[in-house]
């Protein structure tokens, strides 16, 4: 395996902290080798300034929202470590909105023989350059191309009130925001702030052009070009407008509308707070998941909900009787512990609290190996994942030791192929929501467990699809995957997903049915789904 060689275009040593730790990473890993630095030598700004109440925006966004992890302050590439990447400077024939190469600067690039070059500097490029890689020029468009092109990034999403904020690298073309994409990434939008959105947004992506390096490396050109076909839409298919910063008066508008939807908003969730409860469902084991639709909801009775709420219900039997363990949120304490309650003619009861940390702890994945019962509750805020195993199942436990390293949410275990599988969802970086990407994990025993990532991770980018929302069930022959899709809201509905590749070194899967909080009128949202033979077991989201 060859280190790619790889080119970067630059307007001055000062690029924001995002791009510099994306920098940093490809070096670290050592996939590709940086080996040129291109510097425009005279940068111009794309059209004329925007306009006033626009830029008087985005200084009291930023005043306000601005995160200490600043995905946008100022980094010196000098700064990083061993920097000693020659320059080539180029004066580009400049239009009103493009930069165009001369021949000489082609000649002297097309020398260095290069894979890819990065954009971090120039405006729209047009001409010969945009072939001289040999895997293109690589560049970020901070939106779903399909549905937002122009600019600016992250902006047009919070004040039209979008569930979904998209990203995605491309291999440029002269065509804008319309190259041929490489990798595609959804976050859910900041409702109230463009600052906070893009902050996520941009950090997040500073992942997609390592993962894309390492990926390139090691598939080889034939299998990494095949993988990004599906990526790609049918030419032609973009019909909304081209965004560009809004007018004066325009700005205006989308500023007082953006006040009263958050006003509204907050006051909402303020005099009706969350409130999740837990149900069961018939279920006739069939693959028909439209028929849950049409199923009478009774929920689980809480006698203090005042006090507290119970959401993420895993059921299991044992000697003839289903038991329920669930998380317990304390509303006082702000703060979740296990609970287990046995299921008797529709009703828990026996319920007690039987794993309580310094720490939050929910989803109770409880499951059963070698006559023994084991738990892994969600631990996040520990910064590891636990192991429990039953003493006297199902109401004593013992802490056993450490499962995973590292902060993982909504962890799901799933033995296949003589190996156990662990799917988690995973912040790519400190400042990022856990709701966007879930990685996978294997490893040959649970004993003292190794845990190989898997080399696809994340296996799914996208808020809409990617956090477990209960445990691997399989019908009729086929695996699937219960999935949470917090895209309009966080637990808003189910997805459930087949898998139809899972080995050490592929997995895919693809979405069959989405299940949604209508099937319990007045509900919210849905996030839990775990499947016991003929019953489902689920949660309904509420304000009241």
């Amino acid at each position: 395996m060859r280190k790619l060689k790889i080119a970067i275009l630059t307007d001055s040593p000062q690029i924001p902290a995002w791009a510099f730790d994306m920098l940093l990473r490809i070096r670290e890993e050592g996939y590709g080798e940086i080996v040129l630095n291109i510097v425009n030598r005279s940068p111009k700004s794309s059209g004329s300034a925007s306009p006033f109440l626009y830029r008087l925006y985005r200084v009291i966004d930023r005043f306000f929202f601005k995160n200490r992890h600043d995905a946008f302050a100022n980094k010196n590439l000098n700064d990083l470590p061993n920097w000693a990447v020659p320059e080539l400077l180029v004066q580009p024939v400049q239009q009103k909105f493009t930069d165009t190469f001369s021949a000489p600067d082609l000649d002297w690039i097309r020398a260095q023989d290069l894979d890819v070059i990065i954009r971090l500097g120039f405006r729209i490029l047009k001409g010969d350059i945009l072939q001289l890689p040999k895997f293109g020029i690589w560049s970020f468009h901070h939106g779903d191309n399909r549905l937002n092109r122009g600019g600016p990034p992250c902006f047009w999403e919070v004040m039209q009130g979008e569930e979904t904020t998209g990203s995605i690298l491309q291999i440029l073309n002269e065509k804008l925001d319309d190259g041929k994409v490489i990798y595609r990434s959804w976050s859910q939008t900041d409702p109230l702030s463009v600052q906070r959105n893009a902050n996520t947004v941009f950090w997040k992506s500073l992942f997609f052009v390592p993962r894309e390096i390492k990926n390139l490396a090691l598939m080889g050109e034939e299998k990494w070009q095949a993988s990004k076909e599906a990526l790609q839409d049918v030419p032609g298919h973009y019909t909304p407008p081209l965004y560009r910063p809004p007018g004066n008066l325009e700005m205006l508008g989308l500023g007082w509308r953006l006040f009263i939807r958050n006003t509204l908003r907050k006051r909402r969730e303020k005099q009706y707070p969350a409130h999740w409860e837990m149900a069961c469902l018939e279920f006739s084991g069939h693959e028909d998941w439209t028929i849950l639709k049409k199923k009478p909801i009774r929920l689980f009775d809480n006698p203090a909900p005042q006090k507290s709420f119970w959401a993420d219900p895993f059921p299991i039997e044992h000697k003839g009787d289903t038991y329920l363990f669930f998380e317990e949120f304390d509303k006082e304490k702000q703060k979740g512990h296990i609970c287990c309650a046995k299921l008797h003619e529709g009703t828990l009861t026996e319920k007690a609290v039987i794993l309580e940390e310094a720490w939050h702890l929910s989803y109770p994945f409880v499951f059963q190996e070698q006559n023994d019962f084991y738990m892994v509750p969600e631990s996040a805020e520990a910064g590891k994942l636990c192991v429990y195993k039953s003493s006297d199942f199902p109401f004593s436990w013992e802490k056993t030791g450490v499962f995973f390293e590292g902060e993982a949410y909504d962890p799901s275990l799933w033995k296949s192929g003589g190996k156990f599988w662990l799917f988690v969802n995973q912040k790519p970086h400190v400042a990022c929501s856990p709701f966007d990407e879930l990685n996978l994990y294997w490893s040959e025993t649970l004993e003292n467990p190794v845990w190989h990532a898997h080399p696809a991770n994340p296996i799914v980018s996208d808020v809409r699809n990617s956090r477990p929302a209960g445990r691997l069930f399989s019908k009729g022959g086929k695996t699937y995957r219960p999935s949470q899709d917090s895209g309009l809201r966080y637990g808003h509905q189910v997805g459930i997903n087949e898998i139809v590749r899972l080995s050490e070194t592929a997995y895919e899967e693809q979405i069959v049915s989405t299940i949604g909080p209508e099937i319990n009128p007045g509900a919210l949202g849905i996030h839990t789904f775990n499947v016991m033979d003929n019953r489902v077991f689920v949660d309904f989201y509420f304000r009241k």
